[in-house]
């Protein structure tokens, strides 16, 4: 019986660990069923499991994060204190000890070479990570060196060990790692694939298809953490570059340094400092708009139904009386069964790999990365989208131009449309979709810049769209679609020779999309080994379909960009007029 979260919080660290191990065994279980064996309930069910294991976690996750505020209040209570003064006892203790007699803690505690603070490591909250960044802190009699060493300590919510605990050696460590990993999930179902992730995400099929969701199949957990010894200089990535410079500084101070002294020099000296902040000028502006859909299996089967242009061409009778006399038969529409389209689900996502130690010493520049990579990813989907509606829709129709660029696209836009209204009876100034490439713009401005006698040199976007728009034209203007390249402007010195640009009904085509499954920060065995990890693993299931209607496209010549208009024919009036 599943627990509520008010019942998962008073559980015990060893409960928790048998009840995520419970949970995990069924949701393997589940995992391990074909596409077939899946119906609605044990999708429901899986979903259950999923967010269960999801809350038992969450649960483990604030109790770690408990252990670990408390750890930071204690050190900060232990900075406090006063160092205790040690008082001399009258007379030397008895080796044994009287029978029955309790020692005194305080004077035990004087005993003690040293007694060290330190916090327990597990999810990072804001306390925690302050805590952590501060150097370990270790209260000594006066007269008793500094411990110039580095210790290895347990994390909170570590089976079978005590939050905060040093490790002896890296056997217990191996130990204490051997009982964290009971608590993960088991080997997943031959030829599966599990994509983990936040709540809410899929689980793949063998076949490709998503057989459910899942919730964390991947987490951080905590093991261990290298407490580093007490140093009066310390610099990191909370301090500016000029504190850390100010620290290295004082640490080479010249009156420090043994056996030598610093020698002057001309010049600046200091080196360059150096700027780590990385900035970017990409945007996802120009993504082609559609309808887009969840597809919560692996694709959609669908028909578009009877096509109005083909049966409207043979619909019905008309007889005359003669025939009627004559017997002639009447021809009758026999209605049958439509072809389906079976669309599929593609994959579509990025991986990025980075050193463990890069985004420790570097870390702006692996988020730079994912920066871009995300607004590449936009593009690379658009571009998919785009081709696909493309391929659709088919071969190019070539427009004969008359001869004045601006003119002659808008005059192709607006046949196409007309024919595209008619095909499928559609009411008069329906409005009909437009995809454009984004240069198209410079192609009409240029063209309406050389015109003579009128002041075109500053046409806005929305003079532009107005065009279109009193033609019942919906225009939209993307990246993505034929972009521009030396190859086709003639090594950037000229404007593309053809323009080519698509027309649909509003709702023609529609984008259907799987939720994002986004992983972020994996560590494996694998990776570990060559000190790499997984910085992100971002994936989407795409597929476009064409689910009513159809379309058209268009080319166009566009090298005569000259401002060229109908000529002006005024003659005399002929005679007898």
């Amino acid at each position: 019986m599943r627990k509520t979260i008010e019942e998962l919080a008073a559980l015990s660290e060893a409960d928790l660990s048998a009840e995520l191990e419970n949970a995990s065994t069924i949701q393997r279980g589940l995992a391990a069923l074909s596409d077939e064996d899946f119906t609605d309930e044990k999708i429901e069910e899986f979903e259950g499991i999923n967010a269960y294991i999801s809350d038992i976690k969450s649960t483990m996750s604030a109790k770690a994060e408990r252990v670990e505020r408390l750890a930071a209040a204690r050190q900060a209570l232990q900075l406090e204190q006063p160092k205790a003064e040690v008082e001399p006892a009258d007379e030397p203790a008895d080796e044994a000890g009287d029978e029955g007699e309790v020692a005194d803690p305080a004077e035990d505690a004087t005993k003690d070479e040293t007694a060290e603070v330190i916090a327990a490591s597990g999810n990072k909250s804001v306390v925690a990570k302050a805590a952590q960044a501060a150097p370990a802190v270790i209260i000594h009699k006066e007269e008793e060196p500094k411990v110039n060493k580095a210790v290895m300590v347990a994390a909170a919510n570590v089976p079978e060990v005590t939050a905060g605990s040093v490790f002896e050696d890296l056997d217990a460590v191996a130990q204490a790692f051997a009982n964290r990993s009971r608590s993960f999930g088991g080997r997943k179902a031959s030829g599966d694939r599990k994509l983990g992730g936040a709540k809410g995400q899929l689980v793949a099929g063998r076949n490709g298809g998503y057989i459910g969701r899942v919730s964390d199949q991947a987490a951080r957990l905590g093991l261990a953490r290298i407490q580093l010894p007490e140093n009066e200089f310390t610099t990191g990535a909370d301090k500016s570059v000029q504190e850390q410079m100010d620290t290295i500084f004082a640490a080479a101070k010249e009156s420090r340094l043994p056996n030598g002294s610093l020698v002057a020099a001309g010049g600046w000296c200091a080196p360059s400092e150096n700027v780590y902040t990385l900035s970017g000028l990409e945007t996802v502006s120009g993504i082609l708009s559609l309808p887009e859909v969840t597809i919560t299996r692996g694709g959609i089967n669908f028909t578009k139904g009877p096509d109005y242009a083909t049966l409207a061409a043979s619909w019905g009778f008309l007889q005359t009386e003669t025939q009627a006399e004559a017997g002639t038969e009447k021809d009758c529409y026999e209605v049958a069964c439509p072809d389906f389209t079976d669309v599929r689900l593609d994959a579509i996502g990025f991986c990025v790999t980075a050193g463990v130690l890069t985004n420790v010493g570097y870390p702006e520049l692996v988020r730079r990365v994912l920066e871009i990579g995300l607004v590449a990813h936009a593009h690379k989907v658009n571009a998919s989208v785009i081709s696909r509606i493309s391929s659709l829709i088919g071969t190019a129709i070539n427009y004969t131009e008359v001869g004045g660029t601006v003119a002659d696209i808008l005059g192709a836009a607006e046949l196409q449309a007309e024919r595209i209204r008619t095909q499928y009876s559609l009411a008069p100034g329906s409005t009909i979709e437009a995809v454009f490439p984004v240069w198209a713009k410079a192609v009409l401005r240029a063209d309406l810049s050389r015109r003579t006698g009128v002041d075109y040199l500053a046409v806005s976007d929305a003079q532009l769209d107005s065009y279109f728009r009193v033609r019942n034209i919906a225009p939209q203007w993307v990246y993505d679609y034929q972009p521009l390249a030396a190859g086709n402007t003639s090594t950037w010195t000229a404007l593309p020779a053809t323009l080519e640009f698509m027309l649909y009904p509003a709702g023609a085509f529609v984008k259907g999309t799987t939720d994002v499954i986004d992983l972020d920060t994996i560590y494996d065995s694998t990776g570990l080994s060559t000190n790499t990890y997984t910085a992100a693993f971002f994936e989407e299931g795409l597929l476009v379909a064409n689910t009513i209607g159809g379309g058209a496209k268009v080319s166009v010549d566009t090298t005569s960009v000259q401002g060229l208009t109908g000529a002006a024919s005024i003659g005399a009036a002929a005679a007898g007029a």
